[in-house]
This record gives C-alpha cells, structure tokens and sequence, in this order.
C-alpha cells in the first residue's frame, strides 16, 4: 500500500483520528511496514515492547498464558487496532502473545519514535489515553463477565462480540470472517472444549449458529441476543 494510502488509513484510526494530513503523511513516513503469515507471531509474551504494532489488513489473536502453560485468549484485534499497546505506553514487557490469525499487515514505529511523535502532537496522547481506557473497560466487563456469568451466556456474548466486529452477510447469516476454532472460543470464556462442543451443538440444532472447519455463522443474531440476556444465572455444572 503506497504511503499516502496509509496515512489516509491513519486518519481513520483512533489512535491517530483527528490528526491534520501533513502531520499523518509524517507518521506514516515513519512507519514500518510488516507482513505476517497466518499463524505467525507478531509479539511474545514476555519479550521487551520494542515497537508499537497497527493492524492494517488481516486479523490479530492476543492470548495469555499462564504459570500453568494454560491459555486465555484475550481478543481479536482487526484493521485499526493498536495489540499491546499498553505495553509500550507504559514501558513494560507485552504482557501476552500476538499471533496472525490470517496473513495480515501491520504498521509499526520503534518505541522512541512513539514518544517523539507524541511529543509533536499531543492529541496523539490524548487518543492514547482513549484507547487505552477502551480497552480496560472491556477487560473489567470480560472479568465481571467470568465471575457472575452463566458459561452459555458468555458463549452467546462472544459470538455476539466478533460477530459484530468482524461479521460479513453470507446467505446463512452473518459469518465471522476468521477462522474461530471451538478451542479459541472455550478460551475466550473461560470454559472447556467439552462445555463449548456441547453448546453449539444445541444451539446448531436451534437453528441459531452453525460451525465447521474453524467457521462460525450466527444465523439468528436476535435469538443469540436473547441467549446473551436472558439465560438464568444459574451455572451449568459441567465446564463452566
């Protein structure tokens, strides 16, 4: 993509939303740009937050991994969206894995570039500070989710989620335009393969969502919407 591209796409971020077109054509001149193949890392835990990462085109998988070599997949991160960025704000290790989910692009500016393009433009700073307490607020919602939520409920609301991020209209309903294994969904929130095999499995037989070959279709968006707000709270008792 040719750089006056990207700085076009840039001014449609939120991390860069509302700078003026000199100022975006500068960052992008100043960018990197990396192509990564599906599966591939983008991040490791762990390792030093060296540069700030941008997703172009493609989408990104962040997940944790805890003491116990188990792993928490955290969420998709699609065109615009800045994975551990917290990392690089505040100057500490990525704190989770970043891995392509399909063949992707990102933008990426070293660690010292960032901070003297903040220094340039303060309102970069001030968007970064937006994004960074979007995405607080949504892990404080996931976790409030964990702790009182039925495991159905949460299943319906991540399917909701991703379909509403990355949903595209096929004939069958809206189909999340990556591939999304049973596995990933389990670890998005916090149950068993088992508990998430189970679950589609009646809600295919419903008629509300389909899946095969890491793809997932929700052919009811409403009914799943129900399934989301209206389940008892009271908590299956295998997987959850």
């Amino acid at each position: 993509m040719p750089r006056q591209q990207d700085a076009v796409f840039l001014g449609c971020t939120k991390l860069f939303g509302g700078l003026d077109a000199g100022a975006l054509d500068a960052v992008a001149a100043l960018a990197t740009s990396r192509a990564v193949g599906a599966g591939q890392a983008v991040f490791r835990q762990g390792a030093e937050a060296t540069h700030l990462h941008l997703v172009v085109t493609g989408r990104v998988k962040i997940a944790q991994v805890n003491g116990d070599g188990l792993s928490l997949t955290i969420r998709f991160m699609g065109p615009g969206e800045v994975p551990g960025c917290v990392a690089i704000f505040r100057h500490v290790p990525f704190p989770a894995n970043a891995t392509a989910v399909v063949d992707s692009r990102l933008l990426l500016w070293s660690s010292a570039r960032v901070g003297e393009i903040m220094e340039r433009h303060p309102r970069l700073a001030a968007n970064a500070l937006e994004v960074v307490g979007t995405q607080t607020q949504e892990m404080l919602h996931r976790l409030r989710e964990f702790a009182m939520e039925p495991v159905e409920r949460r299943i319906a609301r991540a399917l909701l989620r991703l379909a509403g991020q990355a949903g595209r209209r096929v004939d069958t309903g809206l189909e999340i335009d990556f591939p999304l294994s049973r596995q990933d969904i389990a670890e998005m929130t916090g149950t068993t393969l088992y508990t998430v095999s189970r679950t589609l499995r009646e809600w295919e037989r419903r008629g509300v969502v389909q899946s095969a070959r890491r793809r997932v279709v929700v052919r009811d968006p409403a009914r799943l919407g129900e399934m989301g707000a209206n389940q008892s709270r009271s908590r299956p008792r295998e997987g959850a």
